[in-house]
């Protein structure tokens, strides 16, 4: 009688399912190539649903100006002790809702209009009251650059003619260099800022202002860039050679910086401060509306 070796059924199976999992993986050496571009892939992907779509500017608000009235161009403000700086609006009101379609489609503060005040190129304060004394804080001895110029309640800059002020002055002491020098050609980081939630987070608006500087396409330009914190990647840029907003698709939840800077005709970041800018803010699309 013939010799005959007998497999059990279900090692049979076994065996056979290892085989063809082997062979539709394409085996280990396959695996990590084809995993290296999946990787690849994944990334591009995500980049590739960043979007930036340049905008246009929301209706003119003619004759609006916020301009300071202290402290005084050059004054030496005492040190140790919040800062308190007052602005006043001219054809423009504060903490009332700009009526747009703008205003349902991004972060909408229910507060209303307001006034932008940036110190030295950091995040805005929204003063909502203007014509009384507003604390923007302690600052270091030395010299400090406030701007201000009025904000629609979606936080879009008013760009009309001299609607911008800003004024030079110290803190303890008569030392150091202005942040923004009159003179030159300035960028001014206004606008995306702190945390974004919800609807707020699906269409996000970015803005700044400009100080003695046009754009053109053969001239000064302004350029975007995003990418997620701690990582080199940019997620999505775009160059402006026109002052409008623009306004990013796409960002899933996490923690995002916003680089803005002025290029002069030849691609170069103009010298300045003020002219290249990190901000970090914070995206969650998922989590309850919070609009500011």
């Amino acid at each position: 009688m013939p010799f005959r070796t007998s497999v059990p059924v279900p090692l049979l199976a076994v065996g056979l399912a290892l085989l063809l999992a082997l062979t539709g993986c394409g085996g280990s050496a396959d695996s990590e190539e084809g995993g290296g571009d999946a990787d690849t892939d994944s990334a591009a992907d995500s980049a590739m649903n960043v979007v930036i779509e340049q905008g246009e500017r929301s209706p003119a608000i003619p004759g609006a100006k916020a301009m300071f009235t202290a402290p005084a161009d050059g004054e030496v403000l005492e040190a140790g002790s919040d800062v308190m700086v007052t602005v006043e609006v001219e054809a423009f009101e504060t903490r009332t809702q700009t009526e747009t379609p703008r205003a349902e489609r991004i972060a909408n503060s229910s507060n209303g209009q307001h006034a932008h005040i940036i110190v030295d190129g950091g995040p805005y304060h929204a003063n909502y009251e203007t014509g009384t004394p507003f604390n923007i804080g302690m600052l270091e001895p030395g010299a400090h650059t406030a701007i201000v110029f009025p904000s629609r309640s979606y936080h879009e800059s008013v760009k009309n003619d001299g609607a911008m002020d800003f004024v030079n002055f110290y803190v303890g002491e008569e030392t150091g260099e202005f942040p923004l020098d009159p003179e030159q050609p300035t960028i001014i980081y206004s606008r995306p800022k702190g945390s974004y939630t919800g609807a707020g987070a699906r269409r996000i608006m970015l803005d700044f202002y400009l100080h003695n500087v046009e754009l053109s396409p053969d001239g000064y330009s302004a350029r975007y860039e995003i990418r997620k914190k701690g990582s080199d990647e940019v997620l999505a840029s775009t160059t402006l050679t026109e002052w409008v907003p623009s306004f990013v698709e796409g960002l899933e939840k996490g923690t995002y910086i916003v680089h803005l800077e002025l290029l002069d005709a030849d691609g170069n970041v103009v010298p300045g401060v003020l002219n290249s800018t990190d901000r970090e803010i914070m995206v969650d699309p998922d989590a309850p509306d919070d609009a500011e």
